[in-house]
């Protein structure tokens, strides 16, 4: 069909959109537009709106593909080194899954799921998570020994089979042997690991780095990305009955999973969607019987080993392979299990099989996709029967004929044919319509075969032949130069051309051909001769019955199953399973096989349906999300029952998200309040998605932490308590918040106390995620709520340096000075471990430097005390160096406390600080401070800036003075080393000796007289420091002093 201007243009905008804006591979994209049920007309509808891709990452490595070739098809991604998901790859090490049992498991066909230990497989439908991946990711086994995986890897599965309550991983890399026999026989079973997986877990670097937007861009996405351009990846999406894939979450929330069903297909958005529509052809676990099917899923896709492509193609359609099947071999098996092939099919360019085959190419794939569904049915032998409408080669000249366009083999076969006239005609499609023109026919070599009550033409295959310009059918027609016959078969048919044929045949000339079938014209009620397969056991021991049980369970066969069940004696039809005790009705509910269910559930002993967990058929309906069978098993099911980890039905409901099932069991009587232990707790209890430990959940925890919004709702309308509290002391509202579902949080909200909202705001804060903070202001959070030190969000945000908590906050109305209990606000709480990245924060958002807390300490004067960084921050921001607190000190008085605080003096100095500054109530300088706290370096420090050595208090006393009173013998020594007087006089006319010995300090007398001091030195009243020891009745100074030569005392 041509194209109009319009659509081709269209085209073309939307491939260059695709492999230019999107850098997708060449090859990928146009081999999704020519799978296309309309073709590459319909490619324009699946880009998605605007010209800004999900994803970061360019399509690595296909910058030379063309549209006709992938370069990276053909590269064998098994030895691409497995990836790391650690920060320190050389210190990861491996772990080890024992290959040898895997192997002895798939010889006793049994499941080679792992426990995440690597010690055992699990046993049948044990829940595990299925890995669905490329290799080309390193997530295959790359250059690893046989059976080992980087530890960091296996930890990060292992993490989200924890959230999807599975206790063991199926995983190719570890699951599969490496020796051919063994590895051939796990493939011919692989649709089965898929099909009973508890969850099937995609994951593709390429969907990791698009980023979640919505359910049309994710289909888009997953449509495109590597993932889906591998054929494994279509068995296991159309066996899986839960898929989850693994995108980027938005903002810095981390990788997050999506349910490909529930988030995605059944989304409310574009319902025509060409994405999601071809997305849901691929999903529930049918098998596919329509050839056009299988080549539209299948024809865009490629393996690392072409046979793959053959048994994938065969494990979609149902069929079970004998070992020894050849490639040629499993596709002939296919089209056999095929409803039809459409005439379409017929017209390739490949080179062909042989036999009755030889019309088919030698990959199926090589078939193009037909708009209509095949009407010719195919023989035991591989000919097909069919209508075709019948002309002479006679009628076309040979100018006509269009070569090329064929293989060239079969070119070169049709070009001969058409000098043999007389041996040839042509088949042409019956479906034309009387106006159509005819451009294509298939040649053939016929031979006529007569039975009693019948004609048929048989008809060796040449090939396709093409006309230019193109015959007008309806005036061949009129001229009755057709011939519509419905008995042709098409295919090299031994029996018939090698006269084996048991009828009578007739050699003619295909013109006289022509003509008899013209005069006999068709049998429109002749049935193909169809093959019959009939299930034959060789052995009616009951372990064989049971395995062919579950066999015809696994393809739906509702007519066997119940014939094996009359084979089987009644004591095992609940117990099929030896080592779970599962029994085919749990079989069949958890492959989803809804006709035996149906004939199950009528046959099996209602209250011998629990398994050897205590599970009953609707505890796994439930768990899949399967409605159709929890309405087949509800009637009869025991309400309330628990499985022996305590869950009900309800609970597993709850933890889908499987809203209208969690609404049908409230309806019917279904306690949402049951207790899931035996100490009586609030029933709807269950264990977390992240940890199977964590009890005291409510179904209504477990349907928040998931942002299941309609199911919180049908929830909470069944009177499921919010307020009620976990282990780790979660509410259903703080689960809501912290794993970022806004709607479902306010829907929980309700009223926040400022306590809880403190809690809540506090924990958003230290996560480091706006988003948190965000969605709590939007539930009714008190911004400023307080906890019992006074602090509010933004002073914990500022202590933490959390800058983007601190810009959400103010944005969201916190007030930058709000005070704690002791007066300190956000800009104080900032300086408490050296760091400016808050204080720069507060300060751009205007944050007052100069704010004071109940001691009237600016920040500053905090952060001189604990030194470091926001100093210099601060002095930089503009602080005020000479500000004084409700004491007078400056920031000087307080560094100079501190040991090693000579950079702080030196800084605070460079900016303006006074070194002669007096507090308040005392006048003393820094340098009496210094002194005071015994600080020989900062004496020094100050000394070296200039200080003034004798500056005098409110009393006179210089810093001497101070050190004498204090008995600081080494300052008293530093002082006098620096220049200080030792006869410096108070205001009362005493000296520092004096001072000495009204405080009782016999050491700092000893120091000063030997430094030199007058011990007969007078004050104004005219005593010496004697007069004053005696005075004051200090005995020890008295005697210190005589001893030093001081005169006895006389009147003073």
């Amino acid at each position: 069909m041509s194209l109009s201007l319009k659509d081709a243009k269209s085209i073309l905008e939307s491939v260059e959109t695709a492999t230019e804006n999107f850098g997708l591979c060449r090859n990928r994209v146009w081999a999704i537009a020519k799978s296309l049920r309309g073709g590459p007309s319909e490619f324009p509808k699946l880009i998605p709106p605007g010209k800004t891709p999900s994803h970061t990452i360019k399509s690595e490595n296909h910058e030379l593909c063309t549209f006709d070739f992938c370069e990276q098809s053909r590269v064998n991604f098994t030895l691409v080194e497995q990836r790391h998901e650690c920060p320190d790859p050389p210190k990861c090490k491996a772990q080890r899954f024992p290959t040898e049992l895997v192997a002895d498991a798939i010889r006793k066909e049994q499941p080679t799921a792992w426990n995440f230990k690597g010690t055992e497989t699990l046993k049948t439908d044990e829940r595990y998570i299925a890995i669905s991946h490329v290799w080309s990711d390193g997530t295959g086994a790359g250059n690893q020994a046989p059976g080992h995986v980087n530890k960091c890897l296996i930890e990060l599965f292992r993490g989200f089979a924890e959230k999807f309550g599975s206790k063991g991983i199926w995983w190719d890399t570890i699951c599969i042997p490496t020796s051919k026999a063994l590895r051939e026989k796990a493939l011919k079973g692989m649709q089965e690991n898929y099909q009973t997986a508890a969850v099937t877990l995609v994951h593709d670097c390429f969907l990791r780095d698009c980023e979640w937007r919505d359910a049309d861009s994710a289909c888009f996405d997953i449509m495109v990305s590597p993932w889906f351009s591998r054929g494994w990846t279509a068995l296991e999406l159309k066996m899986s009955q839960n898929v989850k894939v693994i995108f980027k979450g938005p903002s810095a929330s981390g990788l997050i999973t999506k349910d490909l069903d529930e988030d995605i297909l059944n989304a409310t958005s574009n319902e025509h969607s060409v994405a999601k529509i071809l997305l849901k052809k691929l999903r529930g676990g049918e098998r596919v019987s329509q050839l056009n099917d299988l080549l539209a899923i299948l024809g865009s896709r490629h393996t690392s080993w072409p046979r793959d492509m053959a048994i994938i193609s065969a494990l979609m359609m149902g069929i079970e392979l004998p070992d020894d099947f050849t490639h040629q071999r499993i596709y002939q098996e296919i089209l056999q299990n095929t409803n039809g092939i459409s005439h379409a099919h017929l017209f390739h360019n490949s080179a062909t099989m042989a036999k009755g085959y030889n019309w088919c190419p030698t990959t199926i794939y090589e078939l193009p996709v037909s708009s209509q569904n095949g009407t010719l049915e195919i023989e035991r032998n591989g000919t097909l029967f069919g209508k075709w409408d019948i002309m002479s080669l006679d009628l076309i000249d040979d100018e006509k004929f269009s070569p090329g366009r064929a293989h060239q083999l079969i070119d070169a076969k049709v070009h001969l044919a058409r000098k043999e006239k007389d041996q040839h005609f042509l088949l042409i499609e019956p479906e034309l319509a009387p106006g159509e023109t005819i451009d294509r026919a298939i040649v053939v070599r016929p031979l006529i075969v007569r039975e009693q009550d019948s004609i048929d033409c048989y008809c060796d295959y040449v090939g396709p032949a093409y006309f230019h310009p193109p015959l007008k059918k309806a005036e061949i027609k009129k001229r009755g130069q057709i011939v519509p016959f419905n008995n042709v078969h098409i295919g090299f048919d031994e029996s018939v051309f090698n006269n084996s044929h048991e009828s009578t045949n007739r050699e003619q000339s295909a013109r006289c051909i022509l003509t008899d079938l013209k005069h006999h014209g068709g049998f429109p009620d002749t049935q193909p001769k169809k093959r019959q397969v009939e299930l034959k056991l060789n052995s009616r021991d009951e372990s064989k019955i049971r395995i062919e049980l579950m066999k015809a369970i696994g393809v739906d066969g509702e007519k066997k199953v119940e014939t094996l069940l009359r084979e089987l004696p009644e004591k095992h039809w609940n117990n099929t399973e030896k080592r779970t005790g599962h029994s085919a009705l749990h079989h069949a509910v958890w492959i989803d096989k809804r006709k035996v269910t149906k004939l199950l559930a009528r046959m099996l002993d209602v209250r011998k349906r629990t398994n050897k967990s205590g599970e009953e058929p609707l505890h796994l309906a439930v768990e899949r999300g399967n409605k159709e069978l929890v309405s087949i098993l509800l009637k009869g099911s025991t309400p309330n029952l628990k499985r022996d980890d305590g869950l009900t039905a309800l609970h597993l409901a709850a933890k889908g998200g499987h809203t209208e099932i969690v609404t049908e069991l409230v309806q019917v009587g279904w306690d949402p309040n049951t207790t899931n232990d035996v100490q009586g707790q609030i029933a709807l209890i269950i264990a977390s998605n992240t940890t199977s430990d964590v009890r005291g959940q409510t179904a209504l925890h477990i349907a928040s932490k998931n942002g299941f919004h309609n199911t919180v709702a049908a929830l909470l309308n069944s009177n499921a308590d919010p307020s009620l509290e976990d282990q780790m002391k979660e509410t259903a509202f703080s689960l809501a918040v912290f794993n970022g579902h806004k709607e479902t949080a306010k829907l929980l909200g309700g009223k926040l106390s400022t306590l809880s909202s403190y809690d809540l705001l506090a924990r958003a804060v230290m996560l480091k995620d706006d988003k948190y903070i965000i969605i709590l202001h939007d539930c009714g959070a008190n911004i400023e709520a307080k906890d019992e030190s006074g602090e509010t969000p933004l002073h914990l945000a500022a202590r933490w340096h959390k800058g983007g908590s601190i810009r959400a906050l103010h944005k969201l109305g916190a007030n930058l000075e709000a005070q704690d209990y002791v007066g300190n606000t956000a800009l104080h709480k900032a300086l408490f471990d050296g760091k400016d990245v808050s204080i720069r924060a507060l300060c751009k958002l205007g944050a007052n430097l100069e704010a004071q807390d109940h001691t009237g300490a600016t920040p500053l004067h905090k952060a001189v005390q604990l030194g470091g960084i926001p100093v210099e921050t601060l002095c930089k921001l503009g602080a005020n160096v000479e500000a004084q607190d409700h004491m007078g000190e400056t920031p000087l008085h307080r560094a100079v406390l501190w040991t090693e605080s000579s950079k702080i003096i030196n800084l605070l100095y460079g900016y303006g600080a006074n070194l002669e500054a007096r507090t308040k109530s005392f006048s003393e300088t820094p340098l009496h401070k210094a002194v005071y706290c015994r600080n020989d370096d900062s004496i020094r420090a100050l000394h070296k800036l200039g200080v003034n050595l004798e500056a005098q208090d409110h009393s006179g006393a210089t810093p001497l003075h101070e050190a004498a009173h204090c008995g600081n013998d080494d300052s008293i020594r530093v002082l006098h080393k620096l220049g200080a007087n030792l006869e410096a006089r108070d205001h009362s006319g005493m000296t520092p000796l004096h001072k000495a010995v009204r405080s009782g300090k016999d050491g700092s007398i000893r120091v000063l007289h030997k430094l030199g001091a007058n011990l007969e030195a007078q004050d104004h009243s005219g005593a010496t420091p004697l007069h004053k020891a005696v005075s004051e009745g200090e005995e020890s100074c008295i005697e210190t002093l005589h001893k030093l030569g001081a005169k006895k005392p006389a009147t003073n």
